[in-house]
């Protein structure tokens, strides 16, 4: 998956994300949807029974199968990973998360309504722009001489802990996982550095500080250690809405995505779908409804791009 250039990514596999991606994969788009396991308020749901031709009481669980099994018949991947954020501004679109970056030519914010959106760890909100930040090659310059952390999994905290190694004096990465799963080379690089330590199965416990963070606490080897960090850079999928998507589309005053009534955001090529965007109403029914004109709009986009390269 690394190099491939996706026709369309989705993100989110909730009624909304599964509707763009059957309409796309039938289309043969190669289409990518990032999704958390066992996430969404259809999973969460006890019975469904207002689903326009399913009868019975499904569990929200049982709905969910069945529509996914529907799109792997038109070769759909699907990848469990947690979004981070984008870079929308390069010639393809990437998708950030903490098992790799992914590059498309358009993409379908579907991430749905989560009660549990942007929940904290100690001191994160805190100490967010002193010394707490979720992009080490934005504020990584403001690190020279200092001690950094990095918390997360993946390429993405790899490549931006050797971006901090032009900086930092100090850089310990706490892996949330057992490995590190990234590049054999970029792995090779980082252990080699006399700035790098790694150490595995972390957890972010607090933040600390007096005006500026100063301590980071980590559940390590079943005990809490504190470590010295005047930069903590996290990749746990703590953002708000606003922090996720205020740069790159237009929100409403409670941050969920405005769009057009053909799902567009304010950038070409990027639409939304589903309960994450500014509506009245937030039901199966209506996610799909989304879904099906955001897969519409994006084939169309992603055709024309096409036509207009040849």
């Amino acid at each position: 998956m690394k190099n491939t250039v996706y026709d369309l990514i989705i993100i989110g596999g909730g009624p909304a994300g599964l509707t763009s991606a059957l309409y796309a994969g039938r289309a043969n788009l190669n289409v990518l949807v990032i999704e958390k396991p066992n996430v969404g308020s259809l999973l969460m749901a006890h019975k469904v029974e207002n689903y326009p031709g399913i009868p019975g009481s499904p569990t929200g669980h049982d709905v969910y199968n069945i529509m996914k099994k529907q799109t792997l018949k038109f070769n759909v991947s699907f990848i469990e990973a947690t979004f981070l954020g984008f870079d929308l501004f390069s010639e393809n679109k990437i998708v950030k998360t903490d098992v790799d970056n992914f590059q498309g030519q358009s993409v379908i914010i579907a991430t749905g309504w989560s009660k549990n959106s942007g929940k904290k760890i100690t001191g994160e909100t805190e100490y967010l722009g002193k010394g707490v930040s979720y992009c080490a090659t934005c504020d990584g310059a403001f690190t020279r001489n200092m001690s950094v952390s990095l918390v997360g999994k993946g390429e993405e905290v790899a490549e931006e802990a050797l971006f901090l190694t032009k900086y930092s004096k100090e850089i310990n990465i706490f892996i949330t996982d057992k490995s590190l799963h990234c590049d054999p080379d970029l792995y090779q690089t980082l252990i080699e550095n006399e700035k790098v330590k790694i150490f595995y199965s972390c957890e972010l416990i607090e933040i600390k500080g007096e005006e500026y963070m100063e301590e980071i606490y980590i559940k390590h080897d079943d005990e809490i250690k504190m470590f010295k960090s005047q930069f903590a850079f996290l990749y746990l999928g703590t953002k708000s809405l606003s922090e996720l998507y205020g740069e790159v589309a237009s929100l409403d005053e409670h941050g969920y995505i405005l769009t057009n009534e053909y799902m567009q955001t304010s950038i070409p090529g990027v639409f939304a779908a589903g309960d994450i965007r500014s509506k009245v109403v937030r039901q199966v029914t209506t996610a799909t409804s989304d879904g099906t004109i955001a897969g519409m709009e994006a084939i169309k986009f992603v055709l024309k791009n096409k036509h207009k390269n040849k």
